[in-house]
C-alpha cells in the first residue's frame, strides 16, 4: 500500500523525470512480483486439494475392502478433523 501511495504522490506533485523513474522502478518490480506470488499460492492450493482427494479415494477403497488402515489415517490428517474439535 505504501509504494502505491508514494507512486501516486510523486506523480501528482509533478517532479522531474528522474524522480518519477526512481519511484516507478520499485513499482515495476512489485508488479512483476505479484503474479509470481499469486501463481505460487494457486499452485499450493491445488496441491493441497489433490492431496485431500487422494486421501478420500484411498479411504473409500479401504472401506470398500472392509477395513480401515493407513488411508483412513491419511484422510484424517488431510481434512484435519482433530483440529476442529
Amino acid at each position: 500500500m505504501l509504494p502505491v501511495a508514494a507512486f501516486i504522490a510523486v506523480h501528482a506533485a509533478g517532479p522531474s523525470t528522474e524522480r518519477q523513474i526512481l519511484v516507478g522502478d520499485p513499482m515495476a518490480a512489485i508488479t512483476l512480483l505479484l503474479p509470481a506470488l499469486l501463481k505460487n499460492a494457486g499452485r499450493r492450493a491445488e496441491h493441497a486439494l489433490q492431496r485431500k482427494l487422494d486421501a478420500i479415494a484411498g479411504a473409500l477403497l479401504e472401506q470398500r475392502e472392509g477395513h480401515e488402515g493407513a488411508a483412513h489415517e491419511d484422510l484424517r490428517k488431510a481434512v484435519r478433523t482433530e483440529e476442529r474439535r
